[in-house]
């Protein structure tokens, strides 16, 4: 959804802008930050996310991240 908001801004769609901590994403989804941090970095080490510096995250396989967000 960040990637969509930001393309229909006419700003780029990736790498997408998380304005959240760990934490944050955390208290917001009811889980733990360590839970966000082992997701986060299954996400990387599976070729489906870059973690950039300044809180960037790129998408590098859009496809695989849509079909794990609607639970295929």
């Amino acid at each position: 959804m960040l990637s969509n908001r930001a393309r229909e801004r006419g700003q780029p769609g990736n790498p997408v802008a998380v304005p959240m901590s760990r934490n944050d994403i955390g208290d917001y989804l009811g889980l733990t930050t360590e839970t966000v941090s082992r997701t986060f970095t299954q996400l990387r080490q599976s070729g489906c996310i870059g973690l950039l510096p300044g809180g960037k995250v790129e998408l590098c396989d859009r496809a695989r991240l849509e079909a794990i967000a609607e639970g295929l």
